[in-house]
């Protein structure tokens, strides 16, 4: 069945938003904690903050994502996601202009409060697909999330400190000296902005029966799209109501069981993975400074939608979806190996040798199939919902308990690194050790 390319492609886009706003700040966020002066000029204790700032954003989506998701299911997908979009506008712009670390947490918990968008533009896309097309539907979500994730990195990294990276244009201005990062957040900011004015003018709505404010009159598909009339299923709207209970399945507990610890293994990696290059050699990292760690970010983004161009539907469709979601869990394994090892080699010459490199880049590469893997799990717990009409309830449940995992996650897994390394616990590579066992855990949850 034909899709609606235009809805499906301003859908991709408010997925781009979201992954650029997650990817801006982290080529600078070490050097952000080690200005504000909250670990006593110790860099070994930058990973514990970091892993907090990281950790507030997943908490307070934890608390509100699932209300996103049901309430999409009620008023609509489209006010849910002008919503969102306004909320991440509005954190970015906090951020930049935050000098606290309590005024970091604030913007980050803003941004975590509004945004329900993660789970409403896949029910969105789900409203859209059928049988017949659900994996090309979903295939240029990781393509997407990597763009947005390589340009985040880019403006984050070269963007950053403008006053020293370009002093004839910044370097006199004082407001500049005093918010250095605020320039790359604005910049950032304005994806979603275009995207709430995209959204506004030009975004259908796709929930069946929605009901409006106004007047608490249910309206019908008004806003809904000539081109996705005949994609929509039918819509039950007595399905709205049904209990959270009552659409824990066994496959969407499976579903949601495997997504978390993907989910886990993602959130972990994606948080140690600038640390780690930030830490300086001898306290078990490479000490790239933040324009290269830009650099190396936005590389691995490139290759993630290379991937996701590429090969994801392909994969899916000669392995099975469910295949290729196992290969991915278990290249993590590989991904998470190759950090003590870079460490190991750049300890030998105290630099960053040629062996470094070559790891580095088969890390960047491998990790292009992680991205697939995220696409193959959107699309088994689209499988999995009981019907389309509690689609958003199904995702606002994964959603929930892969939030609460993912705050837990970069707290744990930063602190984790930091106390590895402060008290050399296993020469400083215990924070990889355990989360191995985690893959292999995840492993073996994804074959059931």
């Amino acid at each position: 069945t034909p899709l609606p390319t235009s809805q499906i492609a301003i859908l991709w886009f408010f997925q781009l938003c979201e992954a650029k706003a997650n990817s801006v700040m982290r080529p600078f966020v070490n050097e952000l904690v080690k200005g504000l002066d909250v670990t006593g000029g110790d860099d070994r204790r930058v990973g514990y903050y970091v892993g907090l700032i990281e950790s507030t954003f997943f908490f307070t989506e934890c608390l509100c994502v699932l209300q996103w998701g049901r309430l999409s299911d009620v008023i609509g997908r489209r006010p849910v996601i002008c919503v969102g979009l306004l909320g991440l506008t509005l954190s970015l712009t906090c951020l930049g202009l935050s000098r606290t670390f309590g005024a970091l947490i604030l913007s980050r918990s803003l941004l975590g409060l509004t945004d329900g968008n993660i789970i409403v533009i896949r029910s969105a896309l789900g409203d859209l697909a059928d049988s017949t097309n659900i994996v090309q539907a979903f295939q240029y979500i990781p393509f997407c999330w990597n763009i947005g994730q390589t340009i985040g990195s880019l403006i984050g990294g070269y963007l950053s400190n403008p006053s020293k990276r370009f002093p004839k244009t910044f370097g006199d201005s004082v407001f500049w000296r005093t918010y250095p990062y605020l320039l790359p957040c604005l910049v950032a900011a304005l994806f979603p902005l275009c995207g709430l004015i995209l959204s506004t003018l030009f975004l259908r709505e796709t929930v069946r029966h929605p009901w409006c404010w106004h007047g608490w009159r249910k309206v019908g598909r008004s806003k809904t799209s000539p081109e996705s009339t005949s994609l929509l299923p039918h819509a039950i709207p007595e399905l709205r109501n049904a209990s959270l209970r009552s659409i824990l399945t066994k496959r969407v507990i499976i579903a949601a069981a495997n997504y978390c610890l993907l989910a886990l293994a993602g959130i972990s990696y994606s948080v140690l993975q600038p640390l780690f290059l930030s830490t300086p050699i001898q306290h078990g990292g490479l000490g790239l400074d933040p324009a290269r760690i830009g650099y190396i970010l936005a590389v691995q983004g490139v290759l993630g939608a290379f991937w996701a161009l590429m090969f994801s539907a392909r994969l899916q469709q000669i392995f099975g979806v469910k295949t290729v979601f196992s290969m991915t869990m278990a290249v993590f394994m590989v991904l998470f190996g190759a950090f003590p090892m870079m460490n190991a080699f750049a300890r030998v010459e105290d630099r960053i040798s040629w062996q470094v490199w070559f790891i580095l880049a088969a890390q960047l590469v491998l990790h292009g199939l992680v991205e697939i893997g995220f696409g193959s799990m959107y699309i088994l717990l689209t499988n999995a919902s009981p019907s389309r009409a509690v689609l958003g309830k199904v995702n606002g449940l994964a959603q929930t308990a892969v939030s609460l995992v993912r705050a837990i996650g970069p707290a744990s897994s930063t602190a984790l690194f930091a106390l590895s390394v402060e008290k050399n616990l296993m020469g400083g590579r215990l924070v990889f050790v355990v989360l191995l066992m985690v893959v292999v855990l995840g492993v073996g949850l994804s074959f059931l």
